[in-house]
């Protein structure tokens, strides 16, 4: 809009005072307008071309990914390593007379599979979901979108394959627990809930964008991560405990007596904490046809940080033999307890081969 406002000034002066355009020479008009362009008005063509200062950029994206995390909570941990299949929505906006850019991105998966920590399940579901946006000036630039400068961006991760290990009794009393009264065996209901885990990213780097031909073109970002903000449920480390009624012996983490757990997580463990890490990718472009262009590249992210973890722990008792008479006929005890542990560790890392189809305009 203001070169087409400015082209109408242009116009207006040119057919208004014809016999002063001709006599003022390198100082009329019409020059003056024309030095604060590297492109003749004139020769202005439709936007995407060569000759257009504005150029749009927006298409799809694969990317292959491996991943990786590990969250401490109160002496146990969930850790997990997957493969993920997401898509990608893309949009870059480059301005050259600012050297400014602005890119937007977002991503889901849509095929998970794994396994939980030390190969004991498989990961089957899941979610890998992210979004951000960058905004980036070329301190180094050439005019036509060349350059290397710093950026500013936010990212927001879902790093969340479905471990089925988030696992908690579902009791609230003595009343919830039922037993055999031969042998005093108690059956403690379960639940499972999805690990759901969120980051909010600030990222801080440098780009550099280079095309070399007509032909072929590059593209490179790093950006550390001075600032995460990550929280959201997790599991625990007990892979055999699931939804149906438990019927095994004591195990670890819960302790036990007489082959019965005396302890167990109540309730979802959820985690609030904070990290830093960094983050890089880069491209190699080919335009087989105006406006086309095919990139094959790779990305890598990377967080660690601390976390609090808070939970509810309910601690049960065995049933008893009122009468002593060799079958157990009270109701085991029940206390809740909430528990909070501080500062555990975590990490999370994804990383893995990108493919992109754009589109310039």
């Amino acid at each position: 809009m203001p070169r087409l406002a400015t082209s109408f000034l242009v116009l207006a002066a040119a057919a208004g005072t014809p016999a002063l355009a001709a006599d003022w020479g390198s100082n009329s008009a019409e020059d003056i307008y024309r030095e604060a362009y590297s492109i003749e008005p004139a020769d202005w063509t439709e936007m995407g071309d060569e000759t257009d200062g504005i150029h749009l950029e927006t298409g799809l994206r694969y990317w292959y990914s491996w991943g990786s995390q590990d969250f401490a909570s109160g002496g146990t941990n969930s850790a997990s390593e997957d493969n993920a299949h997401s898509g990608e929505l893309f949009l870059r906006v480059q301005d050259d007379s600012t050297a400014t850019w602005a890119q937007g991105m977002a991503g889901y998966s849509f095929a998970i599979n794994g396994s939980t920590g030390g190969g004991v399940s498989d990961i089957q579901d899941g979610q890998i979901g992210y979004g951000g946006a960058d905004f980036g000036w070329n301190a180094f630039d050439d005019g036509a979108g060349n350059g290397v400068g710093g950026l500013v961006g936010y990212l927001y991760w879902n790093n969340s394959p479905d471990t089925g290990r988030n696992n908690f009794t579902t009791a609230t009393s003595a009343a919830d627990i039922t037993y055999d009264p031969a042998t005093g065996q108690t059956f403690i209901p379960g639940d499972s809930s999805p690990n759901q885990v969120d980051a909010h990213v600030l990222r801080l780097g440098l780009s550099g964008n280079a095309r070399f031909s007509d032909f072929i073109d590059f593209r490179a970002e790093v950006a550390a991560v001075p600032y995460a903000k990550v929280g959201g449920t997790v599991g625990v480390d007990d892979p055999v405990f699931n939804t149906d009624v438990y019927t095994g012996p004591a195990q670890f983490p819960y302790g036990g007596a007489d082959g019965n757990i005396s302890q167990i997580r109540s309730s979802v463990t959820t985690v609030d904490g904070w990290g830093y890490g960094a983050m890089a990718e880069a491209w190699v472009g080919i335009h087989p046809i105006d406006n086309l262009t095919m990139r094959l590249g790779g990305r890598a992210w990377y967080l660690q940080g601390t976390a609090d973890a808070t939970y509810s722990v309910a601690h049960i008792g065995n049933p008893g033999d009122a009468d002593s008479d060799g079958e157990y006929d009270t109701d085991p005890s029940f206390v809740n307890v909430g528990a909070i542990q501080t500062n555990n560790p975590f990490s999370m890392l994804r990383y893995g081969l990108l493919a992109e189809l754009t589109y310039a305009f």
